[in-house]
């Protein structure tokens, strides 16, 4: 009995996941590797439902110490992302407590010269928070990939003045290819323009599940008064972009960046 609950479970998750890759294939192409990781998931779980299922002993063949050390790992890799998605979450939910002098916008994908829909929901969050203070000014954070026609601070830049945000309150930054260089070059750019990044107060602009890691890399280069302005997300990009930011918090941390 007990082989056939985790078989169907098994099953339920290998469709689940196959059927979210074919999704994201449909929806936004396979540019995005990452995404691939959906279907090496659905095929893992397929692959293990149909052991369980057709071979009779495929548990009794494992011996006990080396099933329960690896029934204890998923335990414990369950629970580590349980936390790790917690905090995530908490951390989008929060509001920003004091009002920001210095907005860095963190940039997303550009498809040619058009901001992506995560990269225009940030503009949006921007655009609102720089026309309800009108002293705040803003760093907008990207290079251009590859594949990009411009870079993502320059449609950050022309999608902030098209929502009339005076040119002078705009610094572009548009070196950086990752998070932690983000931040690093926006320190820069907010200091070399009169800034003062530990006695001003900094707020970051990015997607819901972004927002812890880009404030915890912040504080970690020296920022002291930053906290986190949280845009939504795509709807249907929520379990790929929460999955690969729960690895990415992992690497960060691991590699020293948090």
């Amino acid at each position: 009995m007990k082989k056939r609950i985790l078989a169907v479970v098994l099953y339920i998750f290998a469709f689940l996941s196959l059927a979210y890759f074919l999704i994201l294939i449909v929806t936004i192409g396979p540019a995005f590797r990452f995404n691939f990781v959906w279907l090496l998931m659905g095929l893992f779980f397929l692959s293990i439902a149909l052991t369980i299922s057709f071979s009779k002993r495929s548990l009794e063949r494992i011996p006990k110490p080396v099933l329960l050390g690896i029934e204890l790992l998923v335990t414990a890799g369950c629970l580590m992302f349980i936390l790790v998605e917690g905090l995530i979450i908490r951390q989008s939910m929060k509001q920003p407590e004091e009002e920001a002098d210095y907005l860095i916008v963190l940039g997303a994908k550009v498809n040619g010269k058009t901001p992506s829909r995560t990269l225009k929901y940030r503009i949006d969050k921007a655009a609102q928070y720089l026309t309800e203070h009108p002293a705040a000014k803003a760093v907008v954070s990207g290079g251009k990939g590859d594949d990009e026609g411009i870079s993502e601070a320059e449609a950050m830049y022309e999608g902030l003045i098209k929502y009339g945000i005076a040119e002078n309150r705009i610094y572009k930054e548009d070196q950086s290819t990752s998070t932690k260089e983000n931040i690093a070059f926006s320190k820069r750019c907010i200091e070399e323009n009169g800034g003062d990044i530990r006695n001003q107060n900094i707020l970051i602009v990015t997607t819901d599940f972004h927002v812890l890691r880009a404030i915890l890399i912040a504080r970690k280069d020296g920022f002291e008064n930053v906290e986190g302005a949280a845009a939504k997300s795509v709807w249907y990009l929520v379990p790929t972009n929460y999955v690969r930011e729960f690895l990415a918090v992992v690497k960060d941390k691991l590699v020293g960046n948090l």
